[in-house]
C-alpha cells in the first residue's frame, strides 16, 4: 500500500506564493504544476523570499467540470505575488495527514485511503486537500524513492 501513518495534525496558518492553473484533464496536471512551481521558484529568487518548507499543490476544485491546482511554496513571511503570482495562506486547523511513498499516478490510491479512514473515524473534510512533495524527482529519479505528503482540512469536533 503507497500510504503509511494516516493522523490527524493541527496546523497553522502558512503563507504561500502559487500560480492557479484551471486544467479540463487529469493529463495536464504533472506539467502544469512543474511550469507554476518553475514560475514561482524563479519569482521567489528574483525577491528573495525565503522558502518555509516544501512545493505543494492545492486542489480548489476536482470533478467533472474541470480542476484547478494552485501550484507554489511555503514563504517565511507574507509576500507579494506579481504577474501570476497570487499570495494566500495553507489553511490552519485540524488536517488529516498521510504520507505517499512511490510514484505520483498512484497518489488516487492514498487519496482513497484517506477518504476510507475519515468515514471509519468520523471526520468530515473541509476544505481543499494539498500535497507537499518532500523529495525532488531531479535529485531523485526512481518514483520508488518520491515521497508526498498529503494533507485535507477536516472539521474541527465539539468538546465534551
Amino acid at each position: 500500500m503507497p500510504t503509511t501513518n494516516i493522523s490527524i495534525r493541527t496546523l497553522d496558518a502558512q503563507p504561500i506564493l502559487f500560480v492557479r492553473r484551471k486544467l479540463a484533464r487529469r493529463d495536464e496536471i504533472a506539467d502544469a504544476i512543474g511550469k507554476s512551481l518553475g514560475t514561482v521558484f524563479h519569482h521567489c529568487q528574483e525577491a528573495g523570499h525565503q522558502f518555509a518548507g516544501p512545493p505543494f499543490a492545492r486542489y480548489t476544485a476536482f470533478g467533472p467540470e474541470g480542476i484547478t491546482v494552485e501550484s507554489g511554496v511555503p514563504v517565511a513571511a507574507p509576500a507579494e505575488g506579481a504577474g501570476e503570482i497570487e499570495t494566500g495562506f495553507l489553511q490552519a486547523g485540524r488536517a488529516a495527514c498521510c504520507l505517499h511513498e512511490g510514484d505520483y499516478a498512484d497518489l488516487e490510491g492514498s487519496y482513497k485511503a484517506l477518504e476510507q479512514w475519515a468515514e471509519t473515524n468520523g471526520e468530515q473534510f473541509n476544505g481543499p486537500c494539498w500535497e507537499s512533495y518532500l523529495t525532488d524527482p531531479g535529485e531523485h529519479p526512481d518514483p520508488a524513492d518520491w515521497r508526498t505528503e498529503i494533507f485535507w482540512p477536516v472539521a474541527d469536533r465539539d468538546l465534551p
